[in-house]
């Protein structure tokens, strides 16, 4: 009989592994973009895939609302959508900080000494449909600097709170009442974030007319 090998000293062949490493801050700009309570039930979670030039892109949409975060050093092995409890995200207070998903779904954050210090209950991968795919709703042609047409404040909030973490934030837009506000995000520590708002349908409100009207001055320094 041929003696079997001794399995001592190896690695459990069938221990989790990671799947997906991805900075904490990234998921943490893309969290306020997910659905919430939605039926399609994929769009509660972030989605997260690999780039074809290096990083990963994270994207969360309320389906009014999107978000596309670029992780120059995130790595996924594979394509994946995930769901993330905002009590972990506390603890994303810098670069160094990273959001691990394991092959069985256990998703944590970590900190730089391999420390886990938040860890989701349950199975955090959400299966079972493709995730809207973000190049197939966003044409990018015609947009110019700027900020036109109304859109809803929280969801403008919103934007305004990721750019405050940028420390600055760029509008383009397009003249007709159809195509999305769009917004980008400088890069922070190779993190950088293009975002999109459904603009409302309806007709521009006109100027209100009981401001006085702008008399000439008369005399010197009169404004």
């Amino acid at each position: 009989m041929t003696e079997q090998p001794s399995l001592e000293g190896v690695d459990d062949i069938d221990a989790p592994s990671m799947i997906v490493r991805v900075s904490a801050t990234a998921v943490k700009i893309a969290a306020p973009f997910m659905a919430k309570n939605d039926i399609r039930y994929y769009m509660n979670g972030i989605n997260i895939r690999p780039l074809v030039g290096g990083g990963v892109m994270l994207v969360a949409t309320s389906g009014a609302h999107i978000i596309v975060v670029r992780d120059v050093e995130g790595f996924a092995e594979r394509e994946i959508v995930v769901s993330v409890m905002k009590d972990g995200l506390k603890y994303a207070t810098n670069q160094k900080i990273t959001f691990d998903v394991m092959s069985n779904g256990r998703a944590m954050i970590v900190d730089e000494s391999a420390q886990p210090l938040f860890i989701q209950p349950n199975n955090s991968l959400i299966e079972g449909h493709v995730f809207p795919r973000v190049e197939n709703i966003i044409d990018l042609i015609g947009y110019k600097p700027g900020l036109l047409g109304a859109v809803n404040p929280a969801y403008l909030a919103d934007a305004l709170d990721v750019g405050s973490m940028f420390r600055s934030i760029q509008f383009y837009s397009k003249p007709d009442n159809n195509s999305p506000l769009i917004f980008t995000c400088g890069d922070i520590a190779g993190i950088d974030c293009m975002g999109c708002i459904a603009r409302l349908q309806m007709a521009p409100p006109e100027l209100p007319k009981w401001i006085p009207e702008r008399k000439a001055a008369t005399n010197l320094g009169e404004v």
